[in-house]
């Protein structure tokens, strides 16, 4: 999905709006095939509007993506559902019209290329955590020989017992028992 800046601009009254069917594979498996496995066809509903020499853009983005599990490295279907707002500006300056929480991107050759912000948006989309339905299920967590995966509780149990067993004076601690 690219735009011409200059094509979006005679849009100030009535915004341009757009649903389309995005293949975003060849792309996303590429640049980012540790987090994405596959992908679906990406359905892209939403408006371009000017507004004062700036192109406002909200986009509502659906579909589904294969990641890897973050405990298993089993694939995890997850579904996509987001909405992106950004600002497209041609004027450094103009971005002071806007606040930092606010998506403001600076176009520098004429054309606005959504795809990548696409992109972005889906690979940030994926959680830090991805768990199977099992895995999320069953407290059960993966072990070897000679190790095994605990949790932050337990480990902050055994680091407090290690630390009452370790002290300088923890072998006096029966001398007085008598």
């Amino acid at each position: 999905m690219k735009w011409q800046f200059s094509e979006l601009q005679t849009y100030k009254d009535e915004p341009l709006q757009f649903s389309e069917t995005v293949t975003l594979d060849d792309k996303l498996l590429s640049q980012f095939s540790d987090v994405i496995k596959e992908i679906t066809p990406i359905k892209v509903v939403g408006f371009a509007q000017a507004d004062d020499d700036d192109i406002l853009v909200h986009a509502h983005v659906t579909g589904e993506l294969v990641t890897p599990s973050t405990r298993s490295l089993q694939p995890v279907t997850l579904p996509i559902d987001l909405d992106i707002d950004e600002i497209y500006i041609k004027d450094k300056q103009h971005e002071e019209r806007y606040s930092d929480e606010q998506s403001v991107i600076l176009i520098e050759d004429g054309t606005i290329n959504f795809d990548e912000a696409l992109l972005e948006y889906i690979v940030l989309s994926v959680p830090l955590q991805v768990l199977t339905d099992d895995e999320a299920t069953n407290d059960t967590m993966p072990a070897g020989k000679d190790w095994s995966v605990i949790s932050e509780e337990t480990y902050e149990n055994l680091k407090q017992e290690n630390e009452q067993q370790n002290t300088p004076l923890a072998g006096l601690a029966d001398l007085f028992k008598d």
